[in-house]
């Protein structure tokens, strides 16, 4: 189940090609500036492990969330993707649930945001997934890999 997260976390982030991740204005989310760091679980991968993806860096956070934290944290997103050279977006009950943006390559490596909100394993409030990648890879090619792996 957590490898399936992974690969579609992975998808969601594809297309953030042309930014570096500080540059978006969902950095915020992981800086914990919208969500105290501590009331979130953060995944950074780097190095030989990713190259098998075209990716050299993955960086997720996952963390849950009241509908304050929701609607500040959909609204960076859908801000980031407005600069996207290709985005997909997912609206249910008036709130952003899922995500996958894609930027232009600036300086030879692209950069993916990926945006996942369900409900709450635990009963109160909405489980969020952000996941950030930068890499040489394409939208097209992370599919093909993640339905094959």
């Amino acid at each position: 189940m957590e490898k399936k997260l992974i690969i579609f976390t992975l998808l969601l982030l594809l297309p953030l090609a042309a930014l570096s991740q500080d540059r978006l204005r969902s950095s915020a989310v992981f800086e914990g500036k919208v969500v105290p760091k501590d009331r979130m679980v953060e995944t950074i991968v780097k190095g030989d492990y990713l190259k098998d993806y075209g990716l050299s860096l993955f960086r997720s956070v996952r963390m849950d969330v009241d509908d304050e934290d929701l609607e500040s944290i959909s609204a960076l997103i859908l801000e980031d993707a407005s600069d996207a050279a290709s985005k997909e977006t997912e609206i249910d009950h008036n709130r952003l649930s899922y995500a996958l943006i894609a930027f232009e390559p600036d300086s030879g490596s692209r950069n993916f945001l990926c945006f996942q909100s369900k409900p709450s394993a635990e009963g109160a409030g909405t489980s969020v997934i952000v996941v950030y990648m930068e890499g040489d890879t394409t939208l097209t090619n992370l599919r093909k890999m993640f339905t094959t792996k």
